[in-house]
């Protein structure tokens, strides 16, 4: 009876051994699977990521190289691309509801924003998309795995030294770079923590918002600079036009 007991707890412990490790080599591909689903589904674009290395018993973590597609009718280069995310886990909170995390920071994110004739952009496009995304419209079979989500809460999310590249030719203004404010979030999720698609949702509308804004003020005071060039040159023709004439009726005199 002894004998079989050991036996038993060996067994045990290859069981909870096994799922130790399945754990720590599946985390990188769970990570990374979860943001190519849950950030296409709420952009209504494609979401890719480059590669992911997490460490459990350390906290840490770097995702490289996401990238952002841009929306149909727009060109084939990226919307969006981090070329690095370092993230910061409270180990502790692994097994528990929800999983903190204590720092999200992003340097040096690019975006690249493309105006059409229409003045609409593929920021707007993106931003509509992720205001109309909602969990409920998720299908059944997928409700269901997102009550089995755990929840996460993020306490502090960094946005820094972000560069935006604008071409808006369709709207006779020439293409410009445009540096990015920081962008600093808290206690993403609540007190709670919330589910990855909210989480994702209420970061990208932030995001997405304080490129549109800085971008925009910049297409509204160069197409503004570019009608007073027009004018001008009108106004500097009529004058020519108007000082030409009355010095031929002088000639003629």
């Amino acid at each position: 009876m002894k004998r079989i007991i050991i036996i038993a707890a060996f067994l045990l412990l290859l069981v909870i051994v096994g799922i130790s490790i399945y754990l720590y080599n599946s985390m990188d591909a769970l990570v990374e699977g979860a943001i190519e689903k849950h950030g296409s589904r709420i952009m209504g674009t494609k979401v890719s990521v480059g590669s992911v290395d997490i460490s459990l018993k350390s906290g840490k973590g770097t995702i490289r190289n996401v990238e952002v597609d841009n929306p149909e009718g727009y060109s084939d280069d990226n919307l969006l691309t981090l070329d690095e995310v370092s993230i910061d886990i409270d180990v502790k909170s692994i097994n528990r509801d929800p999983i903190v995390i204590d720092e999200v920071r992003i340097s040096a994110p690019k975006a690249r924003v493309e105006v059409d004739e229409r003045a609409r952009s593929n920021v707007s496009v993106i931003r509509a998309n992720v205001d109309k995304y909602r969990t409920t419209s998720v299908p059944r079979e997928q409700k269901q795995d997102a009550g089995r989500e755990k929840r996460i809460l993020i306490e502090k999310f960094v946005f820094e030294e972000g560069l935006v590249d604008v071409d808006a030719a369709p709207m006779g203004v020439q293409a410009f770079d445009q540096t990015l404010p920081p962008l600093r979030l808290s206690n993403v999720g609540g007190p709670h923590g919330d589910t990855p698609d909210a989480i994702g949702k209420e970061i990208s509308r932030e995001f997405l918002a304080a490129v549109r804004g800085v971008v925009e003020d910049r297409i509204k005071q160069r197409a503004t600079d570019k009608a007073k060039e027009v004018l001008t040159r009108e106004a500097d023709k009529a004058l020519d036009k108007i000082l030409n004439r009355k010095a031929a009726n002088d000639s003629t005199r």
